[in-house]
């Protein structure tokens, strides 16, 4: 009988993640950029930054050109650091074929008018010498007072070539991809020279916070506040997605019947109530589905998305089923659509892009299309079609035709997705090509961000999200917040129903810091709503200090009640509805903080709420600005002397923002510390070719002071 042996023991299986085995995100495949720079000390920088990313930076030492010589110097006459970034990277790109990373950067100090500007490394001339430049400066500026010797170091850095590919991505005129990003550190001009460490104008540079110049504090002290630092730190995570983007095999659109049946019932629940609440129209219909799996659920999820950009041209599809006769003379309003149109709707976007996706152009007939796959598979489906599969797809060519047809103002709205007034608005306030570029950008997915209760405890947090299969990307300037490069059930981590996370776009995290709060002081949540920046608000107070949260309506508070419950933080903050009128306000006391998130026309969330787009005519964008101005009176009147007040819209339109500051300005008499667009909000941001799934919504937020002696 032979001799039994034990198997030999099995490697160490998976790590379990919360009782599940984990299953961590493939690893990134590595990356190699050439960095287009001639300074030894820049790209030393720039590789300790990058160490540990998987992301390596390549001197320029060793290229050489097609004859064989090194590559020529670019010349740097450009009038911004963005236009000479711009130039080495592309000159770069356009030498090696290969993606580049450019730097720009420099010094501007206000007494001298912003000199030296884009001609720091040669403000004394050429060559290039620190110690004259440094003298310059130090003559310039002899005598100054501490009060005018402000400065800023600032920093641009273009990612160019194959990896920056992708939506919104800037092209130069031979059509290579680009994007940038920006860092910037404010700090003052000392009146000597002082360390030996850095180079450039660092012995003369000392930081906000600091407490010495750049040359005294060391390289990692340096990177963790320099302008290049934060320009990097903002890279990071923009490289991180590029990449995840570019390791994912595109998938085919997995969708059967039964997906076909819950995309009908949740565009039905949506255009039940008005065409409102798309979100939770499809939460439902695929709640009521346990069988559908992810894939089936994130396809029903896009296509949805899809069906309310489209609407217009789909909208006439029904209508040509339906019968209708005539030409098109003016854009449909999906508004009019009925619940009875649902599945014909659906099954007309199914129809409307390929197996990937991928909108079809509708040209001939027998386009290979998504819905065409489906019956070719299941063909007992047929009969269950409110139409036949060829009058659908010639309601679609038609439609395509006819829209196509419109004037020009009515085909931009109805090729972009949204109300014909809400594009005129972006036109008038934006440009043409900024506004087709914000639109564009509404019409992609949002990133899912949370905000970790405590800063410690981001990591843990990170390390089990990735657990379940999820890659994220930390948030530049929020220390507390993540985005997640994939949508994911992360609500059933044991840590949310402990309070550990909620949550909350990034721009609304901004928003919530630009407070100020700080342990013992008295803070107001103006328009608290669903209590996501009350959370945050209560974070930063530690739990000292008075914060209330008031709302004019209180069903609206019931989420935030339910939220600061799960939080444990139901005893520390008020939560109550505002009196009827501003005559019941003195029993609410007066505040350090009062932060107003005023309702507004809501289009700087359109990613979350995508069929608002057709609701935003003329009346819908100009309904709230009288209200807004009102409510941020009213709240003012709870500011102590020295307080703050800060107003917040997640709006993208000037009258709801800049010009209801100004308002309150002419009335009030504040002085005005911050005004600042955010996110997809901004246009200098969104100029630079944001990555969408990592970039936050658009916000506005601005910050009033009233003075010590305002009794």
């Amino acid at each position: 009988m032979p001799k039994f042996k034990p198997k030999p023991k099995a490697p160490p299986g998976p790590e379990r993640a919360e009782g599940r085995l984990r299953r961590d995100p493939p690893p990134l495949p590595p990356l190699s950029l050439h960095v287009a720079t001639t300074s030894a000390h820049k790209l030393a920088e720039l590789q300790a930054m990058a160490a540990h990313s998987g992301v390596e930076l390549v001197g320029m030492a060793a290229l050489r050109g097609a004859d064989g010589a090194p590559l020529p110097e670019v010349v740097e006459d450009g009038e911004t650091f963005l236009d000479n970034a711009l130039l080495k990277a592309l000159a770069l790109v356009r030498a090696t074929g290969q993606s580049a990373l450019a730097d720009d950067s420099g010094l501007s100090i206000e007494a001298l008018g912003g000199a030296p500007g884009v001609h720091s490394a040669r403000f004394a001339g050429a060559p290039r010498d620190d110690g004259r430049n440094l003298a310059l400066v130090l003559q310039r500026m002899a005598g100054l007072p501490a009060a005018q010797r402000r400065a800023a170091f600032e920093c641009v850095l273009v990612l160019a070539g194959p990896i920056a590919e992708g939506p919104l991505a800037n092209r130069s005129d031979d059509g290579i991809p680009w994007r940038a990003v920006r860092g910037r550190v404010e700090g003052a001009i000392t009146e000597a020279p002082s360390g030996s460490g850095g180079f450039g104008y660092d012995p003369i540079f000392v930081a906000d916070g600091l407490a010495g110049t750049f040359a005294e504090v060391g390289a990692a002290a340096k990177a963790a506040c320099s302008h290049r630092g934060r320009a990097f730190a903002a890279l990071l995570p923009l490289l991180t997605a590029l990449r995840d983007h570019a390791a994912r095999t595109p998938a085919t659109l997995f969708l059967r019947t039964i997906g076909v049946v819950a995309l009908a019932d949740a565009l039905a629940t949506t255009i039940g109530q008005g065409l409102r609440h798309a979100v939770k129209g499809v939460e439902h219909a695929l709640g009521v589905r346990p069988q559908l799996g992810a894939h089936e659920r994130a396809a029903v999820s896009a296509l949805l998305h899809h069906a309310l950009r489209r609407l217009a041209v789909l909208q006439r599809a029904v209508d040509l089923l339906r019968g209708a006769s005539g030409p098109l003379t003016t854009l449909p309003d999906p508004r009019s659509l009925r619940t009875g149109d649902a599945l014909a709707l659906a099954c007309l976007t199914v129809a409307d892009v390929d197996a990937e996706g991928t909108p079809l152009p509708h040209r001939a007939p027998g386009e290979a299309s998504a819905l065409r796959g489906l019956l070719q598979r299941r063909p007992d489906w047929v009969p269950q079609l409110p139409a036949p599969m060829v009058a659908l797809e010639k309601a679609l060519r038609t439609a395509t035709r006819e829209v196509a047809g419109l004037p020009e103002a009515a085909l931009r709205a109805a090729q972009v997705g949204v109300h014909p007034d809400f594009l005129a608005a972006l036109d008038a306030a934006w440009g043409p090509t900024m506004a087709s570029r914000l639109v564009e950008a509404l019409a992609l997915p949002g990133p899912p961000t949370i905000r970790c209760r405590e800063a410690n405890a981001l990591g843990a947090l990170r390390s089990d999200i990735e657990g379940i299969g999820v890659r994220t990307v930390p948030v530049p300037g929020l220390p507390q917040a993540l985005m997640l490069l994939e949508s994911a059930r992360i609500t059933a981590l044991p840590q949310f129903a402990g309070g550990g996370f909620e949550l909350q776009d990034a721009g609304s995290q901004q928003i919530a810091a630009l407070v100020g709060a700080e342990p013992g002081m008295a803070v107001a949540d103006w328009c608290a709503g669903a209590g996501g920046k009350m959370l945050a608000l209560a974070a930063a107070m530690r739990g000292r200090g008075n914060l209330c949260a008031f709302d004019v309506h209180d069903k609206r508070l019931a989420e935030a009640r339910r939220r600061l419950q799960r939080a444990g933080l139901q005893a520390f903050v008020d939560v109550r509805a505002l009196p009827a009128t501003a005559a019941g306000d003195d029993a609410l006391g007066s505040f350090d903080r009062v932060l107003v998130d005023a309702p507004c026309s809501s289009t700087g969330a359109l990613r979350r709420t995508p069929e608002l787009r057709w609701h935003l005519d003329a009346d819908w964008l100009g309904r709230m600005v009288s209200e807004q101005l009102a409510i941020a009176l009213r709240a003012s009147r709870r500011v102590r002397p020295g307080g703050r007040l800060i107003y917040a819209t997640c709006s993208l339109m000037p009258a709801e923002n800049e010009q209801v500051v100004e308002r309150l300005q002419a009335r009030l008499g504040w002085r005005l510390l911050r005004r600042q667009r955010l996110g997809l909000a901004d246009p200098s941001a969104l100029a630079l070719g944001p990555w969408p799934p990592i970039t936050g919504d658009g916000f506005f937020c601005a910050v009033l002071e009233r003075e010590h002696g305002d009794g």
